[in-house]
């Protein structure tokens, strides 16, 4: 099998004694989770302004919950039920079906490994070749280098998310198909953010006024569908395709902002930063980009098609057209 990459994520961390806490975030740190802490009190607002989790690690006897934080559990599986819940046990008592519904695994302390088992199995459901990330964010930067040749591109760390809420108000969907995967790549970014970005000039330049809904849309598809023909350029065989021909209904909730692809797996998340190297005090534009693959995923599939790839790069034969 060819090498992965153990992508981190974000957790929310709702944890208050301070021997469990310490053993948290150092547990975090050991597997490849962010965590944020934060309190009973604003758990809920923290799920409203981070839109790429992947799960929540809770403490039962969490302060301001009464009579403990089974109830703030089920209000984070009724906000977002996607992201699995750990909770961590403080008494002995049985747990009702719809607080057993409300949370993915429970463990005591001392159960470190339990714990460690259920988040690789909940979280990190996938593992992505660490050719196959380095390259997406190689060819995405060059996209984007092509359509915003005035802007500074810079890709954060890629990491995995289990959210399925929509970032922003302006969003791509393209279908990617290979021997070795099929699925979607997003796009998805701020309308405001985009809009500031073109009169900054950032796709070319001296450019100025302003721009209905229908030319932000029409760039961003246009960024979406370089991308996409630089993936298949670089990782799409021509004569092959899966054989595996199913397929899963998107559900798209606008009012919610929320889109569902009809699988629990993570999804890899790559944020990229466009700023003005003039105007360095200027917010960056936000591009956020997801590749879903929900329908057929094989990391042995793409070693074998990279090895092939490259056995055929290093043949020294001329080919002849």
């Amino acid at each position: 099998m060819t090498e992965t990459t153990h992508l981190e994520a974000k957790v929310l961390l709702l944890e208050h004694d301070p021997t469990q806490y310490q053993l948290l975030m150092d547990f975090c740190a050991s597997i490849g989770l962010l965590p944020l802490p934060r309190t009973a009190r604003d758990a809920l607002s923290t799920l409203a302004e981070h839109k790429d989790l992947a799960g929540v690690l809770l403490a039962e006897d969490l302060p301001g919950c009464e009579p403990d934080s089974l109830g703030l559990a089920q209000a984070i599986r009724k906000q977002r039920p996607e992201l699995p819940t750990f909770l961590r046990r403080s008494s002995q008592r049985e747990l009702t079906e719809a607080e057993q519904a409300s949370v993915r695994l429970t463990w005591q302390p001392g159960e470190l490994q339990a714990l460690q088992d259920g988040v690789h199995r909940a979280i990190f459901s996938l593992r992505y070749p660490t050719a196959l990330v380095d390259g997406i964010v190689e060819l995405t930067i060059e996209s984007m280098r092509s359509m915003f040749p005035y802007a500074q591109v810079r890709a954060e760390s890629p990491y995995v998310v289990h959210d399925r809420i929509i970032f922003g108000e302006v969003s791509t969907l393209i279908p990617i198909e290979s021997t070795w995967c099929r699925g979607y790549m997003m796009l998805q970014t701020e309308e405001g953010a985009l809009r500031q970005g073109l009169i900054q000039g950032f796709s070319y330049e001296g450019l100025g006024g302003d721009f209905n809904f229908r030319e932000l849309n029409n760039l961003l598809g246009e960024t979406t569908n370089l991308i996409w023909g630089a993936f298949k350029n670089r990782y799409i065989p021509p004569q092959a395709f899966t054989t595996q021909q199913i397929q899963v209904p998107l559900v798209i909730n606008h009012a919610h902002k929320y889109m569902s692809f009809g699988s629990q797996d993570a999804q890899l998340c790559i944020r990229y930063q466009l700023s003005d190297p003039r105007r360095p005090g200027m917010p960056p534009l936000m591009i956020v980009q997801r590749f879903i693959f929900n329908l057929y995923w094989s990391p042995e599939g793409f070693a074998e098609f990279a090895a092939q790839s490259a056995a055929a790069v290093s043949t020294g034969e001329l080919d002849l057209f």
